[in-house]
């Protein structure tokens, strides 16, 4: 009896639980909108850590951006002058001399760090959880020293480009939840890149103080504030999305624009040996070339402008010839094809965005 009266006390105890989970599930209200420059008090709606990289104690998530799958060339080296070449808005472009390109799943994300803390100590913090799990520091630098602007903006146009403008392109400003962080100047900035360790991808970490704002600015109650901004590369698997020209396809495009851009053709970064599943394109080109002996044609490899020139334009070369290699394996007469490496010398979009420079990776083939 004493069992049974215990048994109805625990189902009567839960019942009310169980009444609210039968009950409809109200919509949680909406966040109200972020006033603009104004400290925000939590995470923004919708954003997420990247999984590799935990988030420094306290810090508050302004906003990320993730690509399932992408390219980012990540400073790996004092920024250089880059002869005469200019961003869109003005500014002197300053990159590494070979900066390291990687690929996979890119997160971007920007924090508000708790007051009382310096940005050497952020850094020393992520540089000592990614060695604890395996992983190294492969370059760190500070103020100056890192080369480029120390000091601009993402948004800043007449000057010169730093780390930020590397990490966190213009494009990708966005509203109230990064505009003081990203579109003010900074101060004592601090900065390393990250192996993770165990083949699981490499991070960059840029710390900094909000600085001095114009008098008409709305971002005064940010000045002094610590933020960092983190980009993680995990190395995600890519879907396989892009589509094979045909043979057909590849005759049409050749008679309409004598060219055709082939971008089921695929490399590992900063490597000429074409990957696997290229097969298939390989396949439909050795296809129309054996059908057509007797046209005659230019193999030509396209990079974007990450990197130095000269590198560039060899890597596409050795890339064209790669595929020439590939085609005389399938029967096609290696003298009727000429590779050639043109480099970043003919983008067909912006290399100032993730999208220009990936449509600006290609290989074509172009009719004699």
């Amino acid at each position: 009896m004493r069992r049974l009266a215990l048994l109805c006390a625990a189902l009567f105890a839960v019942s009310p639980a169980l009444a609210q989970q039968r009950a409809p599930a109200k919509p949680a209200p909406a966040p109200p909108p972020l006033k603009a420059g104004a400290i925000p008090p939590g995470d923004a709606p919708g954003a997420r850590d990247a999984a590799v990289l935990p988030r420094y104690a306290d810090g508050i998530l302004l906003e990320s951006k993730a690509a399932a799958f992408d390219e980012i060339a990540l400073p790996n080296a004092a920024l250089e002058r880059r002869g005469d070449k200019v961003d869109a808005h003005n500014n002197d472009i300053y990159l590494p001399p070979a900066p390291l390109t990687v690929e996979g799943r890119v997160t971007r994300m920007s924090y508000l760090l708790p007051e009382g803390r310096s940005a050497l100590e952020v850094v020393r913090g992520y540089q000592q959880v990614v060695k604890e799990g395996g992983g190294s520091v492969l370059y760190e630098c500070s103020r100056d020293e890192c080369g480029g602007s120390a000091v601009n903006s993402a948004r800043s146009g007449g000057s010169k480009t730093g780390l930020l403008h590397m990490l966190y392109p213009y494009d990708m400003v966005a509203g109230p939840w990064t505009e003081c962080v990203l579109q003010e100047g900074r101060s004592g900035q601090r900065y390393t890149l990250l192996d993770l360790g165990k083949g699981a991808g490499k991070a960059a970490v840029l710390v900094w103080n909000v600085g001095d704002v114009s008098a008409g600015s709305n971002c005064h109650a940010w000045v002094g504030r610590l933020v960092a901004l983190v980009v993680t590369v995990e190395m995600a698997v890519r879907e396989q999305r892009m589509e094979t020209v045909k043979a057909a396809a590849v005759a049409q495009g050749l008679d309409r624009d004598g060219r055709v851009a082939l971008y089921s053709i695929l490399f590992d970064t900063a490597k000429a040996e074409i990957k696997p599943e290229s097969q298939p394109q390989l396949t439909e080109l050795a296809g129309y070339l054996k059908g057509a002996p007797g046209v005659r044609a230019l193999i030509v490899g396209h990079t974007d402008n990450q990197g130095a020139l000269d590198y560039n334009i060899d890597l596409s070369r050795r890339r064209a010839d790669a595929v020439v290699k590939a085609l005389a394996a399938q029967g096609v007469q290696a003298g009727r094809l000429v590779p050639q490496g043109v480099g970043m010398a003919s983008p067909l979009a912006t290399n100032e965005t993730d999208d220009g420079r990936a449509k600006n990776r290609r290989v074509e083939l172009v009719k004699q």
